[in-house]
């Protein structure tokens, strides 16, 4: 008994930790949103504001964490609860993939600076607007190995299906994880204004963003001219 409720004690506090610290929360939130992200942009109050939708988390990485979880909960059976652990150790992987930027983002540009949430930068200081991806999760296939027998032929090496899955998986995930970010004048340091979004919204934000704030310090300059 006591050590069942140390367990479950650990479970709450693993549970709390993911979701508070590494984002999980937000993977969650997002399952209703579309595959893609997007954004509606309009102007009021002499200030141009852009409302970012992100992209959801990976449905099929949260899938295959329960079921593998459902499976490693057959302690009885210890091969099936073992092999429960391959589409936990996916799910693992691929679902938290972006998930602490994964929210929906306010920016506001106006003739004095840019805002997102409760941060806000004044249009001089503003050096660029960068696009980076939001994992450093390698998705490439890896070259194919390719052995020669000794009577001089060639043998392909074979890659297991569950790395290749696992790959396909992730990649799926890294594609809804792009972060739109910016950089001031004082340093190199970046500050994520929008992020879990798929590639071709943030290039569209990018550039946006970057036609807006140009815009308004062409009219500045004139004005002081």
């Amino acid at each position: 008994m006591g050590t069942g409720i140390l367990v479950l004690l650990l479970l709450l506090a693993a549970g709390y930790v993911l979701l508070t610290k590494f984002g999980w929360a937000n993977a969650f939130r997002t399952l209703g949103n579309r595959a893609t992200s997007r954004f509606v942009r309009s102007s009021a109050d002499g200030g141009t504001t852009f409302e970012v939708v992100p992209a959801r988390a990976s449905r099929a990485a949260l899938v295959l964490l329960i079921s593998g979880a459902a499976l490693c909960s057959q302690l009885w059976l210890e091969i099936i609860a073992l092999f429960g652990l391959i589409p936990v150790t996916m799910g693992l992987l691929a679902f938290p993939i972006g998930a602490r930027y994964r929210t929906p983002a306010t920016i506001t540009v106006s003739d004095q600076d840019i805002r997102s949430g409760d941060k806000a930068w004044p249009l001089s200081d503003v050096a660029d607007l960068n696009l980076r991806r939001g994992s450093r999760i390698r998705t490439d296939e890896p070259p194919q190995v390719v052995h020669r027998t000794a009577g001089g032929g060639l043998v392909y090496g074979a890659q297991p299906t569950s790395a290749m899955f696992s790959r396909a998986l992730n990649r799926r995930a890294v594609e809804r994880s792009y972060l739109v970010t910016l950089r001031t004048r004082s340093g190199s340091d970046e500050t994520v204004l929008s992020g879990g979004l798929t590639l071709e919204c943030a290039q569209a934000l990018q550039n946006d963003l970057r036609a807006e704030i140009a815009a308004r310090q062409g009219a500045g300059a004139q004005n002081v001219a």
